[in-house]
């Protein structure tokens, strides 16, 4: 009770006695004086108690408030000093990334040459490699080179066969990797018809000093010549997927496609600690779908397993896309965590293809759904082919209708 109040309700019971006191003797109801200033007193003292009761109880209520607050702040103090006195579980988790990230990069490291491939046409000094602005790149999807394979289908691929002077080519790929200049672009894979994004595919380029990217048809003779394929596409899907550990935090709910290449698949050593390196990361399992074509996955009639298998006992899931062939054993695709399978639009369209028939897409439909596993068509650039394909209840759908490629932005450090 403030002092105001107090004061307030003092001068409120001490009128009522002074009242009582001095009135009763004059109303002439046979007080005399005594006798009222005896009433006036037992007013008086009664007002007093009921004034220290009332003060009293607020006393008690503003000690209860202020030991809450310190039993508050003592719960906060043993908390840390819980947290202070135990190892921190976030702690060792930040401990172990570091290390496990390490042991990667020194097994990357080894992969790539210290210094330029020698073997290529004798030359001076020439200038760096050609590359192009963002800006000025094809705005298809076919241009933006995978995760992974850090490269898609290139036109003109005879330029990738051309006489080239390898020196200043690996130099700007050696020095961008190990500059961590390889950014992310991310496409969204939407859900249909709801077109709300479900997951994003992720792609790789390579950024010079400059700014600019390095084209894939720059590079890839050149690291075709000298073995590097792998090693440029191991280091490449490392960097994204240390990368999406830090873009997964803004998208909580969506999965990612990261696609393993050939070359990567069939790197004994680098998978061994990749599927290591994973295995520290279980935050991942449920965020990362992992993208194998069909020709890799399926070497001839045999399912390539081996280093998928020890993904697949992590949790991860695959997707299978270039599908050629659909004369598969789906149950085993199934069997082996495939849970999506990607079309080209135009192939599910082509009045004169396999799919002609709509009867021949809702049967492979039946056989994908009787397998849990999705069917994602890819490369839907207009509204037309987007209502053609909502007839077929395709369940997800990817291209430059629903979003480009766009770079994810870095967390801050």
């Amino acid at each position: 009770m403030h002092v105001l109040r107090h004061i307030i309700f003092a001068a409120c019971y001490v009128a009522v006695a002074v009242a009582v006191a001095l009135a009763l003797p004059l109303a002439g109801v046979g007080v005399d004086r005594s006798y009222g200033l005896l009433l006036g007193l037992v007013v008086f003292v009664f007002g007093g108690l009921l004034h220290e009761f009332y003060a009293r109880m607020e006393q008690a209520e503003r000690m209860e408030h202020r030991l809450d607050r310190l039993l508050d702040r003592q719960r906060d103090v043993l908390a840390a000093l819980d947290r202070l006195m135990r190892p921190s579980g976030g702690t060792d988790g930040a401990v172990a990334a570091v290390v496990s990230d390490a042991r990667m990069l020194r097994t990357l490291a080894d992969q790539m040459p210290s210094s330029p491939p020698v073997g290529g046409p004798a030359a001076a000094p020439a200038p760096t490699p050609q590359a192009i602005p963002l800006a000025a790149q094809p705005a298809r999807a076919t241009d933006v080179p995978s995760l992974g394979s850090a490269y898609g289908p290139l036109p003109g691929a005879a330029s990738a066969d051309a006489p080239e002077d390898d020196g200043p080519v690996m130099n700007g790929i050696r020095e961008a990797l190990r500059s961590d200049r390889v950014d992310i672009f991310l496409q969204p894979i939407v859900s249909l018809p709801q077109r709300k994004h479900r997951f994003y595919e992720v792609f790789s380029r390579i950024r010079l000093e400059d700014g600019s990217y390095l084209t894939p048809d720059r590079y890839l003779g050149v690291a075709a010549r000298h073995n590097l394929m792998a090693p440029i596409d191991n280091l490449l899907l490392f960097r994204c997927v240390q990368l999406l550990r830090e873009t997964e935090k803004r998208h909580q709910n969506v999965g990612f496609f990261c696609n393993i290449s050939a070359a990567t698949l069939n790197d004994g050593t680098f998978m061994r600690e990749f599927v290591q390196f994973m295995g520290q990361h279980p935050n991942l399992v449920q965020k990362i779908i992992f993208e194998l074509s069909q020709a890799d996955l399926m070497q001839g009639d045999v399912f390539a397993t081996g280093f998928l298998d020890g993904l697949r006992s992590l949790g991860f899931r695959f997707s299978m896309d270039q599908v050629d062939r659909f004369d598969v054993d789906w149950d085993q695709l199934a069997a082996h965590e495939i849970r999506f399978v990607k079309l080209d639009a135009a192939r599910l369209l082509d009045p004169d293809g396999r799919f002609a028939n709509p009867d021949k897409v809702t049967l492979l439909k039946r056989q994908l759904d009787r397998n849990n596993i999705d069917l994602i068509v890819e490369k839907i650039e207009t509204d037309q082919q987007l209502l053609d394909l909502l007839d077929l209840f395709i369940d997800f759908g990817q291209g430059y209708l629903f979003g480009e490629p766009r770079m994810a932005r870095r967390l801050p450090s």
